[in-house]
């Protein structure tokens, strides 16, 4: 009974969205401005989009993806200059609920600003919308079962808000066709400009010609913030494997959970020390030193004693990995790599005591096989 409960609450989560934007779609159709469905609908789509960010933890384009890891592609987004996409999505909500709800009290060119910032909105959702919805195409791989549904929990809230911004246009156009003829101003130069903006297309491009210096500010708050003048642009564009990606990641490695291998791609490369791309099985794979002088000190022991190295090889296949399934972040990935750091001084030690030439061999492990 109990599993049945929590199943129809999960279901219910779920439906909750869909349900709401089915509400404000069918209000919207029949003109019928109901403002609690509204807000219900705009405060559920944003916990979910919340949640699935939180969830969708994706790694940017310079990370190689991992053929066994649950990240299937890169991020949608790139994280440098998603403060760039936060300002303008601001800007655009706000805009919105102000023309909502005071656009009879705004005189004429504070409505042209927020109808610019409007404009923005439905812009930057637009863009959302078609960089998630086109899908991705990774390098060597397919997206993960689960990507296709926390891109349409993304969606939500960018859908919700064209739907309304188009509602609140129609009614604005509306409204400023029933008082062109009562406002009057005595300044005829005014009064032109008040005739001007009061017929409905020509108060949207006023608010697109607006919408450039705002643009203009807009740059100057962001660089305050770090961020490039393009950030809006590059927040896009600094991705890989969607639609309107511009750059390139690197091909896609390959790794089990066994080995150190482990450490070398996660750990933050300014101490793990990554040197090169290797081959294991057949497979790509990351590399350090502390990877080669452990796999060359195991090669060595397998020449020299090979009894004694199937019962290490048992061992750290037994208990390697438990551990490693605990490496899920570049920081738990540094702190494998410093606690193995005295083993692997150890393992050079013995390779410089007992092989000829050490450093060919630690240089030669997992490179492919020259043809004889």
């Amino acid at each position: 009974m109990a599993s049945i409960i929590g199943y129809l609450i999960v279901m219910a989560l779920l439906l909750a969205p869909v349900v709401l934007l089915a509400l404000d779609i069918m209000f919207c159709v029949q003109k019928r401005e109901v403002p609690l469905f509204e807000l219900a609908a705009f405060l559920t789509g944003s916990i979910y989009t919340m949640l699935a960010l939180v969830v969708w933890e994706l790694p940017d384009y310079r990370t190689p993806l991992n053929g066994y890891d649950t990240a299937r592609v890169h991020e949608p987004f790139s994280k440098e200059h998603f403060v760039s996409i936060m300002l303008f999505a601001l800007w655009g909500f706000f805009s919105y609920f102000i023309l909502k709800f005071r656009r009879k009290k705004l005189p004429p060119l504070r409505e042209i600003f927020w109808l610019a910032g409007v404009y923005a909105g439905c812009g930057l959702s637009v863009v959302w919308i078609f960089q998630l919805v086109m899908g991705a195409s990774p390098e060597g791989m397919d997206a993960g079962e689960g990507d296709g549904f926390l891109a349409v929990c993304l969606c939500i809230v960018p859908v919700i808000f064209l739907i309304h911004a188009v509602h609140l246009m129609v009614r604005l156009v509306k409204e400023k066709a029933g008082k062109q003829a009562e406002i009057n101003y005595e300044n005829p130069v005014l009064q032109r400009m008040n005739l001007w903006l009061l017929k409905g297309a020509n108060l949207f491009l006023a608010a697109v010609i607006g919408l450039l210096p705002v643009l203009g500010i807009l740059v100057m708050l962001l660089s305050l913030f770090g961020q490039q003048p393009d950030g809006i642009i590059l927040a896009f564009t600094k991705t890989s494997d969607w639609i309107l990606s511009g750059e390139s990641a690197p091909p896609p490695v390959y790794y089990d959970t066994h080995y150190l291998c482990t450490v070398s791609l996660r750990g933050h490369a300014g101490l793990v020390r990554p040197i090169r791309y290797g081959l294991r099985r057949g497979e790509k794979i990351v590399v350090n030193r502390q990877l080669c002088v452990a796999n060359a000190f195991e090669q060595l022991l397998m020449e020299k004693s090979p009894r004694f190295h199937k019962k290490v090889r048992s061992f750290y296949d037994t208990y390697g990995y438990p551990v490693s399934r605990h490496i899920t972040s570049p920081w738990s990935a540094d702190i494998v790599y410093l606690i193995m750091k005295p083993l692997e001084w150890i393992f050079a030690a013995v390779l410089y005591f007992f092989d000829e030439k050490p450093e060919n061999r630690i240089g030669s492990q997992y490179l492919p096989e020259l043809p004889r």
